[in-house]
């Protein structure tokens, strides 16, 4: 064989070998060992080019494509560089498949350079580097790109759509991927199947389902594929609705759902009203063929527990022929998150005594477990084994630690775990600062906050809204709305959550008129923001207000939950509302998706027993299909004392003190009524049983802010350094009201003594200090705010009504259930709480 023959076929032979034939696109497996092995570029072209042999430009091309299926940009210099050594720059289509490389494996700011020193860009040129910077999510550069391309009159093509459609598929790049929308239909290319399914999924990303709707409606041809995004976006938004109607509507024009449709649906089942089409959805995986495999079968496991049925869940679990980790952590979270924290501490150990070595999900699974139970000795012990397994300075474990520890109360732990971080991104500076509020601790929250500033962390929503809840505990609503400033700033007016603590912070701390401005001016709303408003007016009184957005709320197609009807009851019951309470408790009974809670017949008993309507309430919580809890029974007592039926009092009583036979509460309700009875000796026996007993009754006290700091007082307190000035403004401030016509209320003093005496006993009330003091020290026509950590006393609440008309100021006091607005001798609540 003549030599320049034998070196052709060595050359074919290398070339079979490393790149298989030219024409096709898969790399042969040798190639993909040996550069997966780190063999040198260099050798195999090396090998190439022996005897002289050129290496033209297609080969170059195909190794870069290799280099690019096997994420290797470092592989693609040595190429680049061999290119260059050899005595020529590359040309366009080189470059265009290493700006590809560059983009693929992330290095955009390298491919960047690379097409800036492109002189004659083409079209592939541009749309390697804008699906670049869609694949690391930088939109604003990939849309600057495309407006670029289109300003110097290149012609986009379908690839660049695709691209800069799949870079603005996030709710940050929505606004741009309409204005490419826009230009999709001036090009001509509106019709195209792939452009529409790019569409859809790039509006269902965005978040704006209406616009995705449309899109899909207005298509001639949709797969599976299509219905696919579509039902999974509606799913994770939360309107199962609307997904299952796409779902069995994609069966019925004959399109079969594939596994990717199951699982899309499965994510839109995941309350207890979707439980129903979440086992018909199983019915069909069963007869699919689809319930052996493990993604759906997890993702089953899951449809059932976040649906409330533990059950059902561990039985799709058990039946797995397979189970990996995952199928494990999901079902232990599903146990943690049903309150099942024994079975899935018990389900966390059988895993491990089964071979399955937990990851750090598992773990940050587990650790909830140990938050929601509060139990710190379990938390300590995981938190052992999580360093054993290596993850103890792995961020997101870290974070979780942070937050575990806080839920057990344990913030010292917390702030050692916090301390300990090698690093620290914004979701654990505010999980630190979310530690403190949880805790109480609003001034080492602030100082969190501003240390993590000097570390050049910048705050995100989740930061905002732990500062707003701080706020919410020291009373500061100046300093709230200051925050939300900063917010505003930082471009997060659209951050819904945020908007919501704001409505939350005001209108649990009687600024109800600033939480609805902030409602009227949120540019989105999601079924929170709603719920935060009814309930703000629920806790105020003001239950037309509530009713009247809930009314609203329907129009505008939110879907109410529970919560929305705890507050629109709460609306009725604290207004005296008993027939509409009645209707809209009805209309829940009647199946309208939403399972009654205990918490909603406890506000369905509230509503009834404040109405004077004790029988029907008695009989409400003995008809209930679940066992009613000491706070249900507790309700029909306070409602009793209202009354003064103290037969009604006295069964309620004893089946508090049946489940929680320590709850002091249920001794000093029942005193009061003896009390009031004049029924002494019944007042006695009760003391007596307390004191034997061990339980105290729970101190009041009230505080007030003024200058940002907190004052806090008890009954007859004489702690304050301005005592002095205290109790003479408020003798000043009784002996005016005296004059206005204020009767001293003493029938609930527990003590048989003398008129004047039981008119002593209530002079000093925490209350009646609080505003005193704020009298004193707020500037004249301000608001006087004051929270009581009790239900307010009628004496307190018949003098803050004459002060407030002797003094011309407003009084806003927050007790234990609502909200009291006293102004010019009047309160909102009507005198009915």
């Amino acid at each position: 064989m003549r030599v320049s023959t034998r070196i052709a076929a060595n050359i074919a032979v290398v070339r079979r070998r490393w790149f298989g034939s030219l024409q096709l696109p898969v790399p042969s497996a040798r190639f993909r060992s040996t550069f997966t092995r780190r063999v040198g570029a260099n050798d195999v072209l090396q090998r190439l080019g022996e005897g002289g042999n050129h290496i033209d430009s297609r080969t170059y091309v195909k190794l870069f494509q290799r280099c690019t299926e096997l994420r290797d940009a470092a592989l693609g210099k040595q190429v680049r560089d061999h290119i260059i050594q050899g005595g020529r720059q590359l040309n366009i289509y080189e470059l265009n498949t290493l700006i590809k490389l560059y983009s693929i494996c992330g290095n955009v700011t390298e491919a960047r350079q690379i097409f800036d020193s492109v002189e004659n860009k083409t079209v592939v040129t541009w749309n390697a580097l804008i699906a670049g910077y869609a694949q690391v999510g930088h939109v604003k550069e990939a849309f600057a790109l495309f407006r670029q391309m289109v300003d110097e009159g290149l012609e986009p093509s379908i690839i660049t759509f695709l691209s800069v459609l799949d870079a603005c598929s996030s709710p940050a790049g929505l606004n741009w991927g309409k204005e490419v929308h826009a230009q999709v239909v001036t090009a001509g290319f509106v019709s195209d199947f792939r452009i529409g399914t790019a569409l859809v999924s790039m509006y269902v990303k965005g978040g704006s389902m209406d616009d995705a709707r449309q899109v899909f409606d207005g298509l001639h041809i949709r797969d599976v594929s299509t219905f696919n995004v579509m039902v999974g976006g509606y799913a994770k938004s939360g309107d199962w609705e609307k997904a299952f109607e796409l779902f069995y509507r994609m069966q019925q024009v004959g399109l079969k759902p594939n596994k990717i449709s199951f699982l899309s649906i499965l994510d839109g089942c995941w309350t207890p009203e979707a439980l129903a089409w979440g086992k018909a959805v199983h019915a069909q995986c069963m007869n699919a063929g689809l319930v052996d495999d493990i993604r759906v079968a997890t993702s089953l496991i899951r449809m059932y527990t976040t649906c409330g049925s533990i059950e059902g869940a561990r039985r799709v679990f058990d039946n797995m022929k397979v189970r990996d980790v995952v199928s494990w952590t999901v079902m232990i979270e599903g146990y943690a998150e049903n309150g099942n924290i024994e079975d899935a501490f018990g389900l966390f150990a059988t895993m491990q005594e089964e071979g399955i070595q937990p990851d750090r999900i598992t773990y940050m699974h587990i650790m909830n477990a140990c938050a929601i139970s509060a139990n710190l000795n379990h938390a300590r012990e995981i938190h052992s084994q999580v360093d054993i397994a290596g993850f103890g300075t792995d961020l997101l474990v870290s974070t979780a630690l942070v937050h575990m520890y806080a839920k057990c109360g344990a913030i010292k732990d917390a702030r050692q775990v916090f301390d300990a971080m090698p690093r620290r991104d914004v979701v654990s500076w505010s999980a630190m600062i979310g530690a403190y509020v949880e805790n109480g601790y609003g001034t080492e929250a602030f100082e969190t906050f501003h240390l993590m500033k000097r570390s050049n962390i910048e705050p995100d929503g989740v930061t905002y809204i732990n500062l707003l809840n701080a706020c919410g505990h020291l009373g500061a609503l100046d300093v709230g709305m200051e925050i939300y400033t900063q917010a505003i700033k930082a471009d997060l007016v659209s951050h819904v959550p945020l908007g919501n603590a704001l409505i939350i912070m005001n209108a649990k701390h009687g600024s109800v008129e600033r939480a609805r401005y902030i409602f009227d001016t949120m540019v989105r709303r999601d079924v929170i923001t709603w719920n935060a408003m009814i309930g703000g007016y629920s806790l105020h009184g003001n239950a037309r207000e509530a009713l009247y957005l809930f009314d609203r709320m329907l129009k505008e197609r939110f879907r109410p939950n529970s919560v929305t009807f705890v507050g629109v009851l709460s609306a009725c019951s604290r207004a005296g509302f008993v027939d509409e309470g009645r209707r809209f408790f009805t209309y829940l009974l009647e199946g309208r998706g939403i399972v009654p809670t205990v918490k909603l017949y406890g506000c369905m008993v509230d509503l009834l027993g404040r109405a004077g309507e004790l029988d029907e309430a008695e009989l409400l919580i003995k008809s209930m299909p679940v066992k009613p809890t000491s706070s249900i029974w507790s309700s029909l007592l306070v409602a009793c004392r209202i009354h003064g039926n103290l037969d009604v009092a006295e069964r309620a009583a004893e089946r508090c003190l049946m489940i929680d036979p320590y709850d002091g509460a249920v001794y000093v309700q029942l005193s009061h009524m003896y009390a009031a009875a004049g029924m002494w000796e019944n007042v006695a026996k009760v003391r007596k049983v307390m004191e034997s007993r061990g339980i105290r009754k729970e101190q009041g006290c009230t505080w007030i802010e003024v200058a940002g700091k907190v004052h806090t007082f008890v009954v007859e307190d004489r702690s304050h350094p301005l005592v002095g000035e205290i109790y003479a403004e408020l003798a000043r401030l009784m002996n005016a009201i005296k004059r206005e016509g204020y009767i001293p209320i003493t029938q609930n003093v527990l003590h048989d003594v003398g008129e004047q005496q039981k008119e002593e006993a209530i002079s000093y009330h925490s209350e009646k200090l609080a505003i005193a003091y704020g009298v004193l020290s707020l500037p004249s026509g301000t608001p006087i705010r004051i929270y009581k950590n009790l239900r307010v006393c009628s004496d307190c609440h018949s003098a803050s009504k004459f002060i407030s008309k002797v003094t011309g100021r407003e009084i806003i006091a927050r007790d234990a259930s609502r909200f009291h607005h006293f102004k010019d001798g009047v309160c909102s609540c009507g005198d009915y709480w």
